[in-house]
């Protein structure tokens, strides 16, 4: 089949970054005095709050392309770049396909262990999906952690959220948010560069190894 379907996805999933990207950086600037003794557009709080959501907004989009370009290489569909994968099943329709991710279940989960498993069972050497996210399993557990930092209000969640800003920085500063910490430059990153960008940029890069342009 023809790849135009495979590198809308990509397209979609590319303008999505940007836009997460252009909201945490919105928010940054207009929580930042325009000149000496003059308020900012927002406070530091709403300033945290609108980069958590950019963030959330990144990670539903990477959910979806997961979902989205597994089942275009489960019907059949090229890469615009390089060959499709060996394909174990051949779904009829594309209700058919999404039916086979669910396996009984109300709904398909996307998460990278998720996609990996089925991966596996549908696809030859679960290529492309499983030796790209297995190559970046720690990053994107990282991700996960920080999603559900924002998305939980649960004790788990803040303590793996904690354990994480610890690793990367050291020590946890006090009063720490999820926000706060997305928009804090990356110890040793060369260029230097936000953690909210970093991890952007790691998901892109998978993105770009599982439909190649």
């Amino acid at each position: 089949m023809p790849a135009p379907r495979l590198h809308s996805v990509l397209t979609s999933f590319s303008r999505s970054m940007k836009d997460a990207r252009e909201l945490a950086s919105d928010a940054n600037k207009w929580s930042i005095p325009p000149h000496p003794g003059t308020r900012a557009q927002i406070t530091p709080q709403r300033r945290d709050t609108l980069t958590e959501m950019a963030f959330l907004r990144a990670f539903t989009s990477w959910e979806m392309f997961l979902e989205e370009t597994f089942l275009l290489y489960l019907l059949g569909h090229r890469p615009p770049k390089g060959s499709p994968p060996r394909r174990y099943g051949f779904p009829p329709t594309p209700d058919a396909a999404a039916e086979w991710c669910t396996e009984g279940r109300p709904y398909a989960k996307w998460n990278a262990s998720e996609a990996q498993r089925r991966a596996n069972r549908w696809f030859k050497d679960g290529k492309p999906f499983t030796p790209v996210l297995q190559g970046q399993q720690s990053r994107l557990d990282q991700l996960t952690t920080i999603r559900n930092a924002i998305a939980h209000e649960s004790s788990s969640a803040k303590v793996k959220f904690e354990t994480l800003v610890r690793a990367e920085l050291g020590a946890l500063p006090p009063a720490m948010t999820v926000g706060g910490f997305l928009l804090m430059t990356k110890p040793a990153s060369a260029p230097p560069v936000s953690f909210m960008e970093f991890y952007l940029g790691q998901i892109e890069q998978v993105a770009f190894k599982i439909v190649p342009k």
